[in-house]
């Protein structure tokens, strides 16, 4: 049977190449239809897998120097500031090879990679519901206002104060802020006073609605989704080789490090009796976990 790792990582590749295909990559694999697309956690999930996939890696490449000025350098840097390591070191290289090819300018590069651009990225219009985020990023701009108006499309029972939603969008609370008083200023939002803080609730729910146009039916978190991911490989890459007891002191380590993530994906994770059967249980919950995601059963 293959390695762990082997395994996490061919689920891995399926689930990024079904996500940018949809955002109009060169490939074959479009599972995600129905699941809004988040450009920036998935340019940071494809830096981490790296090497693994060189093409994946270039077509990934292509596609952000050639649709660059729909992505949030301002919102790849607050989310390097909080990647895992590994993930901040893949990235360099990769922003270093967007920047030596563009006018973009994104942050955390370091040295660029031999590269030469295949221009077969092709997106005709925003109008699939998969593409919703970069939907309003066209009609609302790149930052932090096209961003809370998406997470009022996926919920729009939502009441979030401004911490809330900088914690949800990936801005600073200063930007989020500025942007809610635009927006309660033009109409869509309106302000609900709650003890001693401001929260926010959409007022035109039917009206944006209408103008963003065909919305998926899932918004995952795929910040979370990700991190739980690269979590999952490198604890199985890390661990190759011991003995099964200390592999399950550091698959519940590693669960236990991905507590918040694995809420805000909507995961349980798998129930532990004791070390000797910890590491069975997790390689077993990985493996079907990550082949959910990357079918888009979940």
């Amino acid at each position: 049977m293959p390695a762990l790792s082997d395994r996490l990582q061919e689920g891995a590749l399926e689930l990024a190449w079904s996500l940018w295909a949809e955002l109009g990559v060169s490939g074959w694999r479009r599972r995600h239809v129905s699941h809004a697309i988040d450009p920036e956690p998935l340019i940071l999930f494809t830096a981490f897998l790296g090497d693994t996939d060189p093409r994946l890696r270039d077509e990934a490449t292509d596609w952000c120097i050639g649709y660059g000025r729909y992505v949030s350098a301002v919102r790849l840097r607050n989310l390097l500031s909080k990647a895992l390591p590994e993930e901040r070191r893949a990235f360099g290289p990769f922003a270093a090879t967007i920047n030596a090819h563009s006018t973009l300018r994104w942050p955390g590069s370091t040295d660029p990679r031999q590269y030469q651009r295949t221009g077969r990225a092709r997106i005709p219009d925003f109008a699939r519901p998969s593409l919703v985020v970069l939907r309003c990023r066209a009609l609302f701009g790149v930052g932090a206002r096209a961003e809370i108006l998406r997470t009022y499309l996926s919920d729009s029972s939502s009441s979030l104060s401004a911490a809330d939603l900088a914690h949800v969008v990936g801005y600073t609370k200063r930007n989020v802020a500025d942007a809610l008083e635009a927006l309660k200023m033009g109409g869509l939002l309106e302000v609900i006073p709650q003890r001693n803080q401001l929260r926010y609730r959409s007022a035109r729910t039917s009206e944006l609605a209408d103008l963003v146009g065909d919305l998926p039916g899932d918004f995952p978190n795929w910040r979370s989704i990700f991190r739980i991911l690269e979590t999952m490989l490198s604890t199985a890459r890390r661990t190759e080789g011991l003995n099964p007891s200390v592999r399950g002191v550091e698959a519940a380590r590693a669960l236990h490090e991905l507590t918040d993530d694995m809420r805000l994906a909507g995961l349980k994770a798998p129930p532990f009796a004791d070390a000797g059967e910890a590491w069975a249980r997790f390689e077993s919950w990985a493996v079907v976990t990550t082949e959910a995601w990357a079918s888009a059963a979940v």
